[in-house]
């Protein structure tokens, strides 16, 4: 660690007065330093270059639109970022404030509007690095990927005897229905076959972890952290990501609360019938089931838990897949 705060300290022209290792894993490592030019975060995700800049560009773009993001430090020698054991390392500004808690109608829309606003500004990227990071003409493929793993599983384990893999199987026919009825929709969607070809100027950028850790709240500010899953995407790929984490917060569906979320949301980015109806349809599909099967999180999971998972996701499909209809 010492021959790395000596690099930057040579490569930015500044002093480390104190350095605190906040992550150091195989997919990333996060340096808090104090140094003589203030509080900075130092990065590396282990990725290559050209995501690296992508990630950067996008950053760049959704800073000049107005959205609040930890600006990048560049070096003496005007580059973004230097090299660490052979992956790109940047350094950043310290972004202050806690977490936007998700305790009330007025912060759940606050934090709606906070995406809405993201993706909003997001349209009008575009870099020579784009078409390799739209997530967009995958879709059919996910969807496909997803059902068969649920379907694996069932098969796999709808003769045992494990007190948790029977309450699972008890619920898995919803989702596979669920997830037949939103494939199907998707599938004879004029919109979604127009919206994939589009170009990726006209995609919105998804954050791909967007979830109340990430937004950090100073007064009227909110700073909007950790962009390394930043790609083209629809909306309702963030909107589930922070639906979950509600969802799991309060440990039940609650129709109003999804209700605050999105109204705070359209208020930022308003969506046409068509727009609408393709957020529904993805929201519809069981993606958290698939991967709360592919991941085993129910291994660390008691019985009870387990079926409340279950049964609260079973209650938000229900829903999405009411709205949808209503839109077709």
């Amino acid at each position: 660690m010492e021959a790395l705060i000596r690099l930057i300290e040579e490569e930015y022209d500044l002093k480390v007065v104190s350095h605190k290792v906040e992550r150091n894993t195989d997919k990333s490592l996060v340096v808090i330093l104090k140094t003589s030019k203030g509080k900075l975060v130092g990065k590396s995700l282990f990725t290559p270059a050209d995501r690296q800049e992508f990630i950067l560009d996008a950053e760049e773009h959704l800073l000049r639109k107005g959205i609040h993001i930890p600006k990048t430090k560049k070096t003496k020698s005007n580059n973004r970022f230097i090299y660490w054991k052979g992956s790109p390392f940047i350094i950043q500004e310290w972004a202050p404030g806690p977490m936007l808690a998700l305790n009330s109608p007025f912060r759940i829309k606050r934090t709606g509007a906070t995406l809405g606003k993201i993706h909003a500004a997001s349209v009008g990227f575009n870099t020579s690095a784009s078409d390799a990071y739209n997530a967009a003409i995958t879709w059919e493929e996910e969807y496909e990927q997803d059902f068969a793993t649920i379907q694996r599983w069932k098969n796999k384990h709808e003769q045992s005897e494990d007190p948790k893999h029977v309450i699972i199987t008890a619920h898995l026919p919803f989702f596979l229905i669920a997830g037949k009825i939103a494939l199907e929709s998707l599938q004879n969607s004029p919109y979604y076959k127009r919206w994939k070809e589009l170009p990726c100027s006209r995609h919105f950028l998804c954050h791909g972890d967007f979830n109340n850790g990430n937004l950090l709240s100073v007064k009227q500010k909110i700073t909007v952290i950790d962009w390394e899953d930043v790609r083209y995407d629809f909306p309702s790929k963030d909107i589930s990501r922070i639906l979950s984490l509600m969802m799991r917060k309060h440990r039940k569906w609650n129709t109003q609360s999804f209700q605050h979320l999105l109204t705070g949301y359209l208020q930022e980015n308003p969506l046409s019938r068509r727009q609408h109806h393709l957020m529904y349809v993805d929201l519809a599909f069981p993606h958290i089931t698939e991967r709360f099967l592919r991941q085993q999180q129910y291994v660390d999971m008691s019985e009870k838990e387990i079926a409340m998972f279950l049964k609260r996701e079973i209650k938000k499909i229900a829903y999405m897949l009411e709205q949808m209809r209503a839109l077709e």
